[in-house]
């Protein structure tokens, strides 16, 4: 917090003190600037800064507009308290250290999780919503081995890369961040709302828009400059024309962070973007390995995945060369119909694939 300054002038609203465990007094009062009109992220950052404290900027307004604010500000943190989110401000201590090189950083944001699952290193993995089978192996390729590393994955939430890359994270015991578009008692996509819950208990999800905010067109490419802030490295994955990605990507160079790209067909719609970005500046990644090595990390030598029983089995028939199901049950002796079924849960892990013709294809993951 700023100074130590005493919070009594803007203290919180008769018998609200007991919704305030989840945030601060300079917290409070930032909240309550940004509730004036045309008080946006950069003006509460100045009246901040030229006055010292939060509260003290909100103590030089007039008091009929002081009462206002607050009580806008409480009814905010009231929503944010019901939702089990806490709040942090631009003066506290534990604000993310990144967003604050942002211009524009948000004076407040309200979060749900460990605030400390936001430190570096970390890596944004972005993409299109409708993603292709390859981009999603790749999405979660990439996504394990940061996780396994140690390293941070942030993402939007959104359908498709965003998704498989917050779902990767999870399923490697890594960390997670998942910033969003909307209020933080808001869920976007509704099919995320169990991934959401669970990021917010074993990760970290970060809104900077008030509770109840739905969230409009104008919202989720803004959010995509946090993503890019609170990573050392932006990965798009497969991004069309237009793809909100490629703000995140743009944001990353504004930072002088690294942007990289996963290379991918060039008759593919959804990836014309990204190899576009690929062909202008973006360093390319052709193995997750490559997204350690633009954070100066070691890759860990390949264990392959930790599987037992005919799982197990129809694994090892693969890496010896079954390329069938046919050719997997004869070399594990169980019928076709029980290796086949064995081999699409192998699918649904991310370790292989069946190609056009039929055939089985370790992926990234499974190599």
């Amino acid at each position: 917090m700023a100074g130590g300054v005493s919070c009594s002038p803007c203290a919180p609203l008769p018998n609200s003190r007991s919704r305030m465990h989840n945030c601060s007094p300079e917290a409070f009062a930032c909240l309550a600037l940004q509730t004036l009109p045309k008080m946006g992220d950069v003006s509460v950052r100045g009246l901040v800064e030229a006055h010292g404290s939060a509260n003290a900027a909100l103590a030089s307004l007039p008091p009929a507009v002081v009462a206002a604010a607050r009580q806008s500000a409480a009814s905010s943190v009231q929503l944010a308290t019901r939702t089990g989110a806490h709040i942090v401000a631009l003066p506290d201590e534990h604000y993310p250290a990144r967003l604050r090189e942002l211009r524009d950083a948000p004076a407040v944001l309200f979060a749900r999780g460990s605030v400390d699952i936001a430190a570096p290193p970390a890596v944004a993995i972005v993409g299109t919503r409708t993603a292709s089978g390859y981009g999603l192996r790749v999405a979660r390729s990439i996504a394990t081995a940061c996780a396994r590393a140690g390293i941070s994955v942030v993402s939007g939430l959104a359908r498709g890369i965003d998704g498989a890359a917050h779902e990767a994270a999870l399923a490697a015991g890594g960390r997670t961040v998942a910033v969003l578009g909307t209020g933080i008692d808001i869920t976007y996509p509704k099919s995320h709302r169990l991934l959401q819950e669970r990021i917010a208990h074993e990760g970290l999800v970060l809104s900077e828009q008030t509770p109840g905010d739905a969230g409009h067109a104008g919202t989720f490419p803004r959010r995509n400059r946090l993503i890019a802030a609170l990573a050392d490295v932006t990965v798009v994955v497969e991004a069309g024309e237009g793809s909100g990605a490629l703000i995140t990507a743009d944001h990353a160079v504004e930072l002088g962070r690294t942007v990289a790209c996963v290379p991918n067909a060039i008759d593919v719609a959804t990836a014309r973007g990204s190899n576009a970005l690929l062909k202008a500046h973006a360093e390319p990644i052709l193995s997750p390995d490559d997204v350690l090595r633009l954070l100066d990390m070691t890759p860990s030598p390949t264990q392959g995945p930790a599987l037992d029983g005919v799982s197990a089995r129809c694994w090892h028939a693969v890496q010896q060369g079954a390329l069938t199901p046919v050719e997997v049950a004869q070399h594990t002796g169980l019928s076709t119909r029980d290796a086949t079924a064995v081999l699409a849960l192998l699918e649904i892990d991310g370790l292989l694939v069946f190609d056009t013709s039929g055939r089985i294809r370790p992926t990234l993951l499974g190599t």
